[in-house]
């Protein structure tokens, strides 16, 4: 009896395991207002009407919509019952599929000082810097913090204490560094249609944090 009611248990989990992380975005109105979304969906336009599909831009966007707002809808009723477990047994399976190419990217850069010294760069994403901090920063459950914090608009509470811990991190690799300051450049990503442009970089989410601090 034991076997196939474990054998029953192993397959449900595994369905909603599965059916958690399919990756359905939800679509909103505000998303397909990006220049970035608008160029892609133009670009649709002229790939459908090549095999026969004569649609315009508005059109394409309000079905896109309708499709995205049932297939949310869909999924979330079918993993709602699997959602009272899976935190507290830690077997969440979500997995955020981006729509379309961020127009906003954040890209970290950590610089250190010494006592009365100058900043000097200690890492620039995506693969410059210190090899043995880069090591450490690409690591997959270390950078999915930093990774994801770099393109929302309030880093929260996680990230600041995730500055905290690589600070210490960071004072213990390089005992010539005493303060460490921790950035995102938030850059603009033009699309082809807008390259006449050039859109200058933006210093977001600053944190400093001294050695002195940790003693």
């Amino acid at each position: 009896m034991w076997p196939n009611v474990r054998a029953a248990l192993i397959t449900l989990v595994l369905f909603f395991c599965v059916a958690e992380a399919m990756p359905l975005p939800t679509l909103k109105k505000r998303h397909m207002n990006r220049t970035v979304a608008q160029d892609e969906a133009d670009r649709w336009v002229d790939i459908l009407g090549g095999v026969g599909v004569d649609m315009d831009r508005q059109t394409l966007v309000k079905k896109v919509l309708q499709v995205s707002r049932k297939t949310g809808k869909f999924h979330n009723q079918l993993i709602r019952p699997w959602k009272k477990f899976e935190r507290p047994l830690g077997m969440g399976q979500r997995w955020a599929l981006f729509t379309f190419t961020d127009p906003n990217p954040g890209r970290m850069v950590i610089e250190g000082r010494g006592s009365g010294g100058d900043w000097f760069e200690l890492y620039r994403a995506p693969m410059g810097g210190e090899p043995e901090l880069a090591k450490l920063l690409h690591y997959r459950k270390v950078r999915g913090i930093w990774d994801d914090a770099g393109d929302r608009p309030y880093p929260g509470k996680l990230f600041d204490r995730w500055v905290t811990w690589v600070g210490g991190r960071i004072f213990e690799m390089y005992p010539n560094v005493d303060v460490i300051r921790l950035r995102f450049d938030r850059i603009e990503i033009i699309p082809p249609s807008k390259r006449h442009r050039t859109v200058p970089e933006k210093t977001v989410f600053e944190r400093k944090r001294f050695r002195e601090d940790y003693r």
